[in-house]
């Protein structure tokens, strides 16, 4: 009988044992997931160089174990932006065009923001910035001495923010190149002259 009764409270602990670890695991699973301390979240880190954070995507699925990976409609899986091919440093004379590209990758699409020694493209005049779902450049038509410097390229989707960066350097023009030039301006303006005169006096014979 008292072997009976030390197997029965063996067993009855065991039973306590496996429910509480049952709880633990349901209660676990219950918690929503949480970035450990001093690390954001994949939303949190896709900020924009102001520091604001970056806009929901709607349809965005974030997920619910650290097994799952994030998706978004479609079924699609979602990666973070990645430069395909980085942009490269340039050098050109004052006056003449230059053209920055780059290719990237990522899911949702990502946002392509370009800076010039650190002043969004928008507000520097003279520049041109056109995007497609893989590529961006960025086109100065006409370079000017205050284009000299760095150039920046910077893309973000919620997953995260990456950038590459490259030198511009404007040279400045040769003064002989400047006085020729001039000279081939004044030899045009004086053909175009030429021909307008001989046009009018055509037009007085008739």
């Amino acid at each position: 009988l008292l072997d009976e009764e030390i197997r029965w409270k063996l067993q009855r602990l065991r039973e306590a044992k496996r429910a509480a670890q049952r709880r633990k695991q349901e209660s676990l699973m219950s918690m929503p997931q949480r970035s450990p301390p001093g690390k954001p979240s994949p939303i949190e880190a896709a900020a924009t160089t102001d520091g604001s954070k970056s806009p929901a995507v709607k349809g965005y699925c974030k997920p619910k174990a650290k097994r799952e990976r994030w998706q978004i409609p479609g079924g699609l899986l979602a990666c973070p932006p990645l430069f395909v091919q980085e942009i490269k440093p340039q050098e050109a004379v004052e006056g003449h065009s230059c053209t920055f590209s780059c290719l990237f990758h990522g899911r949702p699409q990502p946002t392509v923001t370009w800076y010039n020694n650190g002043k969004p493209v928008g507000s520097v005049r003279g520049t041109a910035v056109h995007t497609t779902e893989c590529r961006s450049t960025l086109t100065f038509p006409y370079l000017l001495s205050q284009h000299s410097g760095t150039v920046t390229c910077v893309i973000f989707n919620p997953l995260g923010t990456v950038s590459t960066s490259a030198a511009l350097y404007v040279r400045q023009q040769m003064p002989a190149y400047q006085g020729m030039k001039r000279k081939v301006e004044k030899k045009r303006n004086k053909e175009t002259e030429e021909e307008k005169m001989k046009m009018e006096e055509e037009r007085e014979k008739e």
